[in-house]
């Protein structure tokens, strides 16, 4: 699998690249000196936590790439203050403006959905960061839209699957008002007959909410036997604070919006015991050499660690295979929008360090349940369930 250190142009391929969405060049014939590439996400606001650590990793794979000299990456790297608004402005001025051959983002669902359209009007390959099918489906409404994490879809999968083994049939739902948390609760609610479970409870929040006893309140004396949270920090936070304060004891099962350091950190020691599903990345030194994302995940764990001196999250791991499979794309000659595109919509067997990514014309997230794993809070720190 191709890899940052051999994302590098031949000399003679280089020299036949056509100059779609690249600036440079002074002469017929010549390689591009630049390939500009936008990229929208969530650095301030409500989704930092998500969208800080892309940023970082983004900032980082433009870097490498640069310093390798063969060829040249400009990187337009903007904070949309986790307004799906102003996610929408910048994609429109990254577009027009700047001339992007491609675009990666953004964070969250809203502001992916806002970007969408911008990309599918304009036939501009995105790349988007964030969790919702709705993203890349239904599949002929988004053909140039692809993504990076895994769907909900796949993380109600793993959710459903672990309250089976544990035998909890009544579940209770407690989500986001907004787009992600919306889409999961559908998610949930669709596919748990499958799972002989019956959602007894369903209450939602605000994102910017700092108390949700009421809600937990009707949950505690609804009959479930578990607690699902679709949200991302700080409200899933909040809940388990809520809930320790409630004196509950029913598991809190949360979703893989939460899989990061600042979900414990928000959240104390009410985050003991409380269970996700996740991508591999939270602890690469558990995963064995035989599983074909072990490489990649370790070498991009330690290139994190070794600039940031902090670890990297599963959003950093969306932002790095976006960025890869940009640059694999043009890698092998293929410099313009529709280009990579095509490329994107063809790519199989792709390990990542999210999943082995499976593109095709039917399925622009090219990932499957399968490739999460369940994570648990102990000791302040995420374990991994085996």
């Amino acid at each position: 699998m191709k890899r940052m250190w051999r994302i590098l142009l031949s000399t003679s391929l280089a020299a036949g690249l056509v100059m779609a969405g690249c600036s440079g060049g002074s002469g017929q014939g010549e390689a591009p000196e630049e390939y500009v590439i936008g990229a929208v996400v969530s650095k301030t606001g409500a989704a930092s936590p998500l969208g800080e650590p892309e940023y970082n990793t983004l900032k980082l794979l433009e870097k490498q790439v640069n310093e390798q000299g063969k060829i040249k990456v400009r990187l337009v790297l903007v904070d949309d203050e986790s307004d799906p608004q102003k996610a929408q402005e910048e994609t429109n001025r990254l577009i027009h403006d700047e001339n992007v051959l491609a675009l990666i983002g953004s964070t969250t669902t809203g502001a992916s959905l806002a970007m969408k359209g911008l990309a599918m009007e304009n036939e501009v390959p995105l790349i988007s960061l964030a969790a919702s099918v709705k993203v890349v489906q239904p599949v002929e409404e988004s053909t140039w839209v692809f993504k990076t994490p895994h769907s909900d879809e796949h993380a109600a999968e793993r959710v459903l699957d672990w309250a089976k083994k544990n035998n909890w049939t009544k579940l209770a739902i407690i989500h986001d008002s907004n787009a992600f948390g919306t889409s999961g609760k559908e998610e949930l609610s669709k596919l748990a007959g499958k799972y002989g479970v019956s959602i007894v409870a369903s209450e939602s929040y605000n994102t910017k909410d700092q108390d949700m006893t009421v809600q937990l309140t009707k949950i505690k004396n609804s009959g479930a036997q578990a607690m699902i949270v679709w949200g991302t920090n700080p409200g899933p936070a909040i809940i388990a604070k809520n809930r320790k304060a409630l004196g509950m004891t029913m598991p809190y099962i949360g979703s893989h919006g939460i899989a990061n350091e600042a979900f414990i950190q928000l959240a104390g020691d009410a985050a003991e015991g409380v269970v996700i599903p996740t991508g591999k990345l939270l602890f690469p030194s558990e995963i064995p050499d035989s599983d074909p994302q072990s490489k990649v995940l370790k070498e991009f764990y330690d290139q994190y660690v070794s600039v940031h001196q902090s670890e990297p999250t599963n959003f950093a791991s969306y932002a790095y295979d976006a960025f890869h499979l940009i640059m694999d794309a043009i890698e092998q000659g293929n410099t313009t929008r529709e280009g990579i595109r095509n490329f994107l919509e063809n790519t199989q067997n792709w390990a990542g360090t999210t999943g082995v990514f499976n593109f095709s014309a039917k399925d622009h997230n090219g990932l499957t349940s399968e490739t999460m794993v369940m994570a648990e809070v102990k000791g302040g720190k995420w374990v991994l369930k085996k």
